[in-house]
């Protein structure tokens, strides 16, 4: 992964230029796969270490007088590579589990919104062949490929050849064995490269958004991973990117599968301080789609954590949570240490609030996304004070204990049940876990739980 900002930055808007001729840019007309001359594993057109050559018929896809017709490959077989398992359809600011940056560090759930599906349709129908092997290739979820093809503002006109210097740059990154003048002029005339150029750019950034929807729309419209945008999303990115990037993957997934039908949409945020399995893991329930869920924890960079003490894990993450108000704590300490956690973080934060016989104190509210109230008294229980919780007006997000090993599956999947209930629509279920594990049957019964009581 190359860590050079600037050149990042010219690859990606090159790359949101390139989306056009991915799927459907300027208008153009279907091209009929064929059988012959590739495979999965070919030099065909899009496939795997494939270039445009081959698809044009000579060098450069161009003849003594023009372009000839494109010629795409039968699509892959199969299914190609799979989504991340937790997921399903995207909502604004819902994270998904890979313990990397997600669309939670800067922004709020929202319900998802999902794009017409004959666009998407219409990318399949006309551009499977490359696809399919360009982002098998890359390692890609095929969806993620069509989906680049959606920003209209960019398939208006000949924004491609305006900028000329960032497409010719990015070629250097992704194709440095062609010219970049003529690597442009492949890239306005063959979809085949278009198609390529934009699986190999989010293949050569992965590291960066980890396979997460909106992180991939995010660095194909800015350049990189970065909060902050003035958008619902918090994230930059042209005016309305990510809107139609993740609208696209939700008809793709609305396509080829039934939307979840949901009660409610939740998060649940897991203080995470030795492990859990992820949903529809070897072993685990799946999640039905309602229910999104992070991990936060000192191994995560992401998150900066702070103390009571004064320790802080993590100076620059780029979320932020303080651990832990209490009674027995001096009020203007913990204002001071929250204050500082937050200070020159762009991403939200949360702060645990812990109750010692006095309630759950919120010392701060300012700049403060979610106060979690821990509804356990101590280590060995597991939500003993949720009936003092809801008497005394549900102060913060119930957070619930189960980190013990004599936790058992029935206890977890009861007791996620009935805190779920206490829990609004795009509200949040906060889980600590230590020191035993989250995994097998008992992560499966907190999965059910949850499916039970978010879903209809």
């Amino acid at each position: 992964m190359r860590s050079d900002a600037g050149r990042l930055t010219t690859l990606a808007v090159a790359a949101v230029a390139l989306a056009a001729a991915a799927c459907g840019g300027d208008g153009g007309s279907a091209v009929t796969p064929s059988g012959a001359g590739s495979s999965a594993g070919g030099s065909g057109a899009g496939a795997s270490g494939g270039g445009p050559s081959a698809a044009a018929g000579g060098e450069g896809g161009r003849s003594a007088t023009g372009p000839l017709p494109e010629e795409q490959p039968a699509p892959a077989e199969g299914s190609g590579v799979a989504d991340p398992l937790t997921n399903s359809l995207h909502d604004h600011g819902a994270p998904v589990s890979t313990g990397s940056a997600s669309t939670a560090g800067c922004s709020s759930p929202r319900g998802p919104e999902v794009g017409p599906v004959e666009e998407m349709d219409r990318c399949v129908d006309r551009y499977a062949g490359w696809v399919t092997h360009a982002a098998d290739g890359g390692g890609l979820a095929r969806v993620g490929v069509c989906g680049a093809g959606r920003d209209r503002t960019v398939r208006r006109g000949r924004r491609l050849r305006r900028r000329r210097a960032a497409a010719e740059a990015l070629c250097g990154l992704v194709h440095p064995e062609l010219d970049g003048a003529a690597c442009v002029e492949q890239m306005a005339e063959l979809r085949s490269f278009g198609i390529q150029t934009v699986a190999d750019v989010l293949a050569l950034a992965a590291d960066e958004h980890h396979r997460d929807v909106p992180l991939m729309a995010a660095l194909l419209g800015h350049g990189s991973v970065a909060c902050g945008g003035a958008d619902r999303w918090k994230l930059q990115a042209p005016e309305g990117f990510l809107d139609r990037y993740v609208a696209a993957y939700n008809a793709y997934k609305a396509r080829s599968s039934s939307p979840p039908q949901c009660k409610k949409r939740i998060v649940v945020s897991v203080a995470l301080y030795t492990g859990i399995d992820d949903p529809g893991a070897d072993g685990v329930a799946a999640a039905n789609g309602c229910w999104t869920y992070e991990r936060i924890s000192k191994p995560n960079s992401e998150w900066k954590i702070c103390n009571y003490d004064g320790t802080v894990h993590h100076q620059d993450g780029t979320r932020w949570v303080y651990d832990d108000t209490n009674t027995a704590h001096d009020a203007s300490t913990d204002k001071s240490r929250i204050n500082a956690c937050k200070q020159g973080v762009p991403g939200r934060g949360y702060v645990y609030m812990t109750n010692r016989g006095s309630g759950w104190p919120k010392r701060v509210t300012e700049g403060v996304e979610v106060h979690f109230a821990e509804i356990y008294s101590g280590q060995y229980t597991v939500a003993d004070q949720l009936g003092t919780w809801k008497s005394g007006g549900k102060p913060g997000e119930p957070m619930v204990n189960f980190g013990e090993p004599s936790t058992s599956a029935s206890v977890i999947g009861d007791v996620t049940a009935e805190v779920c209930a206490t829990v609004g629509d795009g509200g949040y279920f906060g889980v600590y876990v230590y020191p035993e594990s989250l995994r097998g049957g008992r992560m499966s019964a907190m999965v059910e739980a949850l499916n039970g009581c978010t879903g209809k």
